[in-house]
């Protein structure tokens, strides 16, 4: 769906034509569910979750304005209500680990090329697993999503160079986690 394929479509459910929003949930739903598994790391919470984002975009996209792109402002809801279940979930003392290994390696390496590239992977998400749901979803948004300075910015309410530092910060402390994880394993 190109951008204005999606604005036409959402000034049309602003208009009343409200069941067109589905075609909106069918092309942004398994990012909004993939980045809200990335920040809470329970499936059913991130079903939960998500389910209740596009619920909130609904009856909030008169709201939308278009300053940024409509993915950026449902990411945003995402970001909110994840972060707010987990604020939830800590103080009812029952947060519960992450679950970032779905990861498919569709390429045809030999088997030790391929075990190498899995446990390459299996300790990224390992130490992603590690951080704090803020800092998961910075590199998840820029990494996986492709999601600008800008937009996490505008997602997460930070500043543009808050965002530079953090994502520089965080990176820093992945590598260390991931050759602390080395250095245990292999000696």
């Amino acid at each position: 769906m190109t951008k204005e394929e999606e604005l036409h479509i959402i000034e049309q459910v602003k208009t009343g034509e409200t069941n067109l929003f589905s075609k909106l949930i069918i092309f942004h739903s398994s990012k909004v569910l993939s980045l809200v598994k990335g920040i809470v790391g329970n499936s059913q919470d991130a079903e939960d979750i998500a389910q209740e984002v596009f619920v909130k975009a609904y009856f909030s996209i008169s709201k939308f304005r278009g300053e940024s792109s409509f993915s950026t402002w449902l990411f945003r809801i995402a970001y909110n209500m994840s972060i707010s279940n987990l604020r939830t979930k800590k103080r009812e003392k029952s947060s519960s680990a992450g679950d970032l290994s779905s990861i498919e390696d569709n390429s045809l390496y030999q088997s030790e090329e391929k075990e190498r590239k899995e446990e390459m992977f299996k300790s990224l998400y390992n130490a992603i697993d590690q951080l704090e749901a803020k800092e998961r979803f910075i590199i998840l948004a820029f990494y996986k999503y492709d999601k600008s300075i800008k937009e996490i910015s505008e997602i997460t309410g930070m500043s543009e160079s808050n965002v530079k530092v953090k994502l520089h910060r965080i990176k820093k402390q992945l590598n260390k986690m991931i050759e602390k994880n080395k250095s245990l394993c292999y000696g």
